[in-house]
């Protein structure tokens, strides 16, 4: 069997920015110390999904009996 390590990243994901996308990007990664831009927008990524997914999972009670 030829079955590669769980933690093995084997997709690629291509994301295209214009000028002043690019500046900004670069300008917060300097801003924050963030050596690792690939790491870095990967977290933010699954962030992001990780919260949504949270956020559209149904809920054993409704949000105001909760309060």
């Amino acid at each position: 069997m030829n079955r590669k390590p769980d933690g093995v990243r084997q997709h690629t994901l291509v994301v295209r920015l214009n000028d002043r996308e690019q500046k900004a990007l670069e300008d917060h990664c300097r801003q924050y110390k963030i050596a690792n831009r690939s790491r870095w927008v990967r977290e933010q990524i699954l962030l992001e999904v990780l919260r949504r997914a949270e956020q559209d999972s149904p809920m054993l009670f409704e949000e105001e009996e909760m309060r």
